[in-house]
């Protein structure tokens, strides 16, 4: 961007900015070059066919340039002379007849000077940025802003005495908001992000109207320049995380960011952790919902999904949709939650463990159901529970990639007749595929897809461990993994609080029993400063 600002200030003439530009892209197709006569000047108008509404060019930009007139100009710049000759005698002057009649030949010599008055460049260019009817409309300064930048993000550029005034004709490239597709919520609001930046914003603001509501832009892409908004309340958030997350941003140096996954990616770099340290979601509600508490959101251009970090590992667990229900309902759902949580994650090891090392274990009559299941089994159970884990995953991969109307068809076809089928030709037990199944739905209620992937990486590890040492070997794979959650941080804040550091009055409302939103009058202190969310007003 330097190098292309330096370039054009030192050019001499609009035609020699337009010969730039074209050079620059290499003559490209779907970038227009329009010449357009005012007075005794060219105006060059410059846009991109691709990303601009040509109606809005010619109606609002086009028109307003041909319409500017030698007495339009004239007429303005008398009423400007004339407003300030007013001005000066009316606060220097007493109002008499002789004050009166100077005042008018002072008129009438104006009048007879304008005649004879030479129009500038800079009439030219006021009068066309009064025209124009486009709300954003401005004369881009060429030692600070990129010509690039706004040509290919919709705004057209009129170029004229090496002056360039750009004026916002984006073209409709966007879907409409729609219901969210991957967060799917039972009750709440319905509407979820778009790739549309301002659009995302806006969703944001009319939940939030406070004027304590910040946003930051940032631009990030050495190709793309794509635009990134920090948004966090101002007296809610921690100044000291508001500036690490800036500073974290500036430091990114890379050709593009095509998506809010290339933020996540590198700013999660740092962390060395397997579990996801930032919230990724398309849902409005949540995202102010999480602004609210003191966090900061990011929202990429042309991202469907705006980040929200800090994130707990709690925070993956809970739901938003816990707030739209009452608090006595919650209670049961949470339980269920993480009872999932661990059973997707140890089930396949401590069965393994417990068929392969442990039998003592067993119920004797429970371990003979087994013995009489597996009889016939080729494999060991290791190899058995990795073959059906490896299935389902592809069954899983595959059910996202196939079409909308052939997912209901595979995933018959995967669970039923397969499985049916593997049981039968004596591939599998009917107790490793029940096991499987279990893990499977249980990791299922994780809609975050890294939570889910996180998950799938330490079952394996911990599969592993059981099949080498069996309950011991789990014992220590369990001491790892609660190792490594308790020394992950997420951007300065622990990952395991509210467990850990302990603060019991939070994990009675995250965890265990949700408060009433009636009766919540208190934000998390890790989080921010401003404890107190309202006070109950005094009836008087």
């Amino acid at each position: 961007m330097e190098e292309n600002n330096k370039k054009i200030e030192t050019l001499q003439s609009t035609e020699d900015i337009v010969n730039y530009i074209k050079t620059s892209t290499s003559n490209s197709k779907d970038i227009a070059y329009r010449k357009v006569q005012v007075l005794d000047s060219i105006i060059y108008v410059v846009y991109s066919e691709t990303l601009t509404s040509t109606d809005r060019i010619s109606d609002f930009v086009i028109r307003s340039i041909k319409e500017i007139s030698y007495e339009d100009i004239k007429k303005e710049r008398l009423n400007k002379v004339q407003n300030e000759l007013d001005t000066y005698i009316d606060d220097n002057l007493e109002v008499d007849k002789n004050k009166i009649n100077k005042k008018q030949r002072i008129y009438d010599n104006l009048n007879k000077k304008m005649g004879r008055f030479e129009i500038t460049p800079e009439d030219i260019l006021n009068k066309l940025t009064e025209n124009i009817a486009i709300s954003n409309v401005k004369e881009i300064d060429l030692k600070e802003d990129d010509i690039f930048y706004y040509l290919f993000s919709g705004f057209v550029c009129i170029i004229y005495n090496k002056k360039i005034i750009v004026a916002e004709t984006k073209a409709t490239l966007d879907r409409a908001i729609n219901t969210p597709m991957i967060e799917n919520n039972i009750k709440g609001p319905k509407d979820a992000f778009t790739e549309n930046y301002q659009s995302n914003i806006g969703l944001i603001r009319k939940r939030i109207k406070s004027e304590k509501l910040v946003l930051e832009e940032n631009k990030i892409g050495r190709r793309s320049k794509t635009k990134i908004g920090i948004l966090y309340v101002s007296d809610i958030a921690r100044k000291d995380l508001v500036n690490y997350i800036k500073n974290k941003l500036k430091k990114i140096d890379i050709d593009a960011i095509l998506d809010s996954n290339y933020i996540m990616e590198i700013l999660e770099d740092s962390n060395k952790t397997t579990f996801p340290t930032m919230i990724s979601t398309e849902r409005p509600d949540l995202v102010s919902y999480y602004i609210l508490q003191g966090r900061i959101a990011l929202v990429v251009e042309n991202s469907p999904f705006v980040l929200v970090l800090p994130a707990f590992i709690d925070d993956f667990i809970n739901n938003i949709e816990d707030v739209y229900q009452k608090s006595s309902d919650v209670i049961l759902t949470k339980i269920v939650r993480y009872i999932a949580f661990f059973v997707t994650i140890f089930t396949p090891a401590v069965y393994i463990s417990l068929i392969t090392f442990n039998q003592e274990a067993i119920p004797t009559e429970l371990l003979l159901s087994f013995v009489a299941q597996r009889k016939g089994v080729p494999f060991p159970a290791f190899f058995e529970a990795i073959l059906m884990i490896l299935s389902f995953e592809i069954l899983r991969e595959g059910d996202y990639r196939v079409p909308n109307v052939a997912g209901s068809t595979l995933s018959i076809v995967g669970a039923l007749i397969l499985g049916d089928a593997a049981v039968s030709a004596g591939i599998v037990s009917p107790i490793m595929i029940i096991v499987i199944a279990i893990t499977t739905i249980s990791g299922l209620m994780f809609a975050d897809i890294n939570m889910a992937n996180s998950l799938r990486l330490w079952r394996l590890i911990l599969l592993i461990f059981a099949a080498v040492a069996g309950l011991i070997g789990v014992a220590i794979g369990t001491l790892l993994l609660v190792i490594k959650i308790a020394s992950s941080t997420s951007y300065t804040k622990p990952y395991t609080y509210p467990i850990a550091p302990l603060n019991f009055t939070n994990i009675m409302k995250q965890i265990i029993k949700r408060k009433n939103i009636a009766d919540d009058k208190e934000r998390q202190k890790i989080l921010t400063d401003n404890l107190t969310k309202y006070k109950i007003k005094e009836d008087r």
